[in-house]
């Protein structure tokens, strides 16, 4: 018996959104049945790229529509509030683009919706690092205690993105990476979801520094480090830098250390004994893959949507990872160490 097709709706068709959209046609697991868009000739371009049957500039409508049964989120970071709301509050099962949100008031606010609409919503928010093979495998290390008990991890999120001081929106004449991009929420939360997830642990505590050297037509600090620490003591450092003259660092500069083990971006020493305190690092064995990965995520949403169960990211485990890099503002903004809430189940 073919699997039935989850019928989704569409907001927001930047460059995830489009990413999004194309994957799930590609997949063919789900039936696009409706796009939502600020702009006109995007709207009408992706439509009849999808083959989606209705196109609207108006959320409320969209989330209105009967048929649509799951919306899939990619507005700004400023702008995921108010279509979460409005789905979650409609009955609608959600996958939205990370962070969560860009401020603390508005993850609360989005969790607290989602908690009046009931449990019965599939809610994936978008860590995607968490659904790339070589992490997976690094997952698996961690949580099967292969690398002892975890006490340091460090990763970085260093990009250059100077060519976001071009792009602006042609609705708005706005720019909203200059205006609003934090670099450790859109950037850094990257790797520390990845941490919290191996480690199995919540932040609680967070303090940084940070600088504008490299991109000052940034409105807020292009270099941003934090030290953040868990509830049982270990300790991650996070570094997000958006104006390097020099390519992505590879695996997000990963460091995990183990009583046992170490990883090292993707690749890993374990100790076969007490007395093995220099074990030779050997590839993760996983697969390479390339760009991010878009369709496992995906794939896992609907699974967890007709298979009624949790996905990987769901909504508290997310809010957390974001949380603790808005807070994380916080620290570096006041200079001091701020205590961060955690989001359980």
């Amino acid at each position: 018996m073919a699997e039935r097709k989850v019928k989704v709706g569409f907001v927001g068709l930047g460059h995830n959104g489009l990413a999004h959209l194309r994957t799930h046609v590609a997949a063919g697991r789900t039936e696009v049945v409706a796009l939502c868009d600020r702009n006109e000739e995007r709207l009408r371009q992706a439509a009849a790229e999808s083959g989606a049957r209705r196109t609207y500039r108006d959320v409320c409508a969209l989330v209105a529509d009967p048929e649509v049964e799951a919306v899939s989120i990619s507005t700004g970071d400023n702008d995921h509030r108010e279509p979460f709301v409005m789905a979650v509050s409609a009955g609608k099962h959600v996958l939205i683009e990370k962070p969560l949100a860009n401020s603390e008031a508005d993850v609360l606010a989005m969790v607290e919706a989602a908690r009046r609409a009931g449990p019965q919503l599939k809610i994936q928010v978008g860590y995607i690092l968490r659904f790339n093979p070589v992490f997976v495998e690094i997952h698996r290390l961690c949580r099967h205690g292969d690398l002892g008990e975890i006490y340091y991890l460090e990763g970085d999120y260093i990009h250059n993105l100077l060519y976001q001081k071009n792009q602006w929106d042609q609705v708005t004449g706005t720019n909203w990476y200059l205006d609003h991009e934090r670099p450790m929420v859109g950037g850094g939360s990257h790797p520390l979801d990845l941490l919290r997830w191996f480690s199995g642990k919540q932040v609680t505590q967070v303090w940084g520094g940070s600088n504008r050297f490299a991109f000052p037509e940034m409105r807020n600090d292009d270099c941003q480090v934090c030290l953040f620490r868990f509830e049982d003591g270990s300790l991650a450092k996070v570094a997000a830098l958006y104006g390097p003259r020099c390519a992505m660092a590879p695996f997000y500069n990963l460091r995990v250390y183990g009583t046992k083990g170490t990883v090292e971006r993707d690749t890993v020493a374990l100790s076969q004994n007490a007395d093995d305190v220099h074990p030779a690092f050997a590839p993760v064995n996983a697969d390479r893959a390339k760009g991010h990965p878009y369709l496992p995520e995906i794939e896992d949403w609907l699974d967890a949507i007709v298979q009624d169960r949790a996905p990987r990211t769901p909504l508290w485990d997310g809010a957390n990872s974001t949380l603790a890099t808005l807070c994380a503002c916080r620290a570096m903004r006041d200079r001091v160490a701020v205590d961060v809430p955690v989001v359980r189940p």
